[in-house]
């Protein structure tokens, strides 16, 4: 086991500590990030997200996930979400995937240009498709274009024309009534919000008592094409195969789930799948913590509010005397680098530990200051980790105080565009306006979290 620091989450807090005595306590004095619960909620800081409304820490799972944008990672064009599901999800553009090595596939024509020295011709031809990775080609399986262009539209009229996409519409169509006339009534805006499961079961059971459609009210259904079971004929055909490089892969054949072919002779190259720019809002506040740029190109943030900007960085320095021993006292250093632009006080405490605990903790310096941020931040050299039973935590309390700006920190640190502090706040209006107000009273900001601090095995 390496050593390790890790921030504590207080999502989980309200909901599982509720109305238990015994673990609120625990709470307060940080031994609950001693539990096997705690784990849930335990994240590096780079996966964490600071949100300023709130003025609280959150992590994944206090953060609400919403599209920006589709795009294709090959050609960097971005999709309309109108024309996504009836592309279902892959690029309309001539983007393919080798379906042996799933790299880029380009259009090679057949008949390269004759050159002269007079005029060039064209390449004519008919067009294949190519990988320059493992070399496969689509001649191997017999599948030529006329045309280099509008190449997807003519696979898609081949995966429409196959026997399970026509059953599959025709599925649809038939229970396309039964779902118009029985359909469940729209979620709320703010039912990714709920943060617990009780309230989430509150409102799935105000519905489940209503009047909802029958099973046996659908009327019965008859298949319009007979799909022959050809599981005999697979297994003979494998039992008598000599040659083991015919047969794919699982990973090839996950890439097609209509057919699954076993024979690499009848696989087909794929459409490519889009990709997505997410953007992230704060479960309480609704305010948005981040949002990318919408094209496909942009690499920046329009609102980029992550921990490291706001949280000091804890890093631990190794001694000597590495790794512990027992029953022999080590003087082990935390480093703090501020991330901030103003001079930060830092409060360091430990909880009151048990008189069966496996350690002790003596701080040396619980107050202490650590100078603005100054452009120059190192990291340590990382460690191969060495799993055993025999390690040692300590939860840390945290408390720093700070001078704020009269303007917003994200503001001054280029996190946020000044022309885009207000776009999270057009369904929140009350709330901007409120934390107008408190960032212009407050100048002096105080903030404590909880850190489990994991010092390493012992010998």
């Amino acid at each position: 086991m390496i050593p390790f620091v890790d921030y504590y989450c207080s999502c989980s807090t309200k909901d599982n500590l509720e109305g238990n005595s015994d673990e609120s306590t625990e709470s307060v004095t940080g031994l609950h990030l001693l539990s096997k619960k705690a784990k849930n909620y335990l994240y590096p800081l780079s996966r964490l997200y600071f949100c300023e409304d709130c003025h609280q820490i959150r992590c994944p799972s206090c953060v609400q996930d919403e599209i920006v944008s589709y795009y294709c990672p090959n050609c960097l064009f971005e999709v309309p979400t109108a024309s996504v599901k009836s592309e279902k999800n892959r690029c309309a553009r001539n983007c393919f995937q080798c379906p042996i090595c799933q790299n880029t596939l380009s259009v090679v024509a057949s008949q390269e240009p004759n050159q002269t020295s007079t005029t060039v011709t064209a390449p004519a031809g008919p067009y294949f498709l190519a990988c320059n990775v493992c070399r496969w080609t689509s001649q191997e399986i017999s599948m030529t274009f006329e045309k280099p262009t509008s190449l997807a539209l003519q696979l898609q009229k081949n995966e429409e024309a196959l026997p399970d996409t026509k059953e599959f519409d025709q599925l649809k169509e038939h229970f396309e009534k039964h779902l118009r006339v029985n359909s469940v009534p729209s979620l709320p805006t703010t039912f990714l919000s709920f943060t617990s499961s009780s309230a989430f079961s509150k409102y799935m059971g105000t519905d489940s008592s209503g009047s909802g459609g029958k099973i046996d009210d659908i009327n019965g259904y008859e298949p319009s094409v007979q799909i022959p079971d050809d599981d005999l004929k697979l297994l003979d055909s494998m039992i008598t195969l000599r040659n083991i490089d015919k047969v794919s892969t699982l990973t090839q054949r996950s890439t097609q789930l209509h057919d699954q072919p076993h024979e690499l002779g009848k696989i087909h190259p794929q459409r490519i799948h889009l990709a997505i720019k997410r953007s992230k809002r704060c479960r309480t506040c609704r305010h948005i913590l981040i949002k990318p740029e919408q094209k496909a190109q942009a690499t920046r943030f329009k609102i980029k509010l992550v921990a490291m900007n706001y949280i000091p960085n804890i890093t631990l320095i190794p001694k000597k005397n590495w790794p512990l021993q027992v029953n022999v006292p080590t003087q082990i250093l935390l480093k703090f680098t501020n991330p901030l632009y103003e001079e930060m006080h830092i409060t360091l405490a430990t909880p009151l530990l048990k008189e069966n605990a496996n350690g002790r903790v003596t701080i040396l310096c619980p107050h202490f200051t650590v100078g603005a941020y100054n452009e120059t931040i190192e990291y340590d050299d990382e460690m191969y980790p060495r799993r055993n039973n025999n390690h040692l935590s300590l939860p840390l309390l945290v408390t720093y105080n700070y001078k704020s700006d009269e303007d917003r920190m994200d503001v001054s640190s280029g996190d946020i565009d000044a022309d885009d502090i207000m776009d999270d706040t057009d369904d929140n209006s009350s709330l901007g306006k409120k934390s107008n107000i408190r960032l212009e009273d407050d100048k002096i900001k105080s903030y404590s979290f909880w850190c489990l601090i994991g010092l390493g095995s012992t010998d």
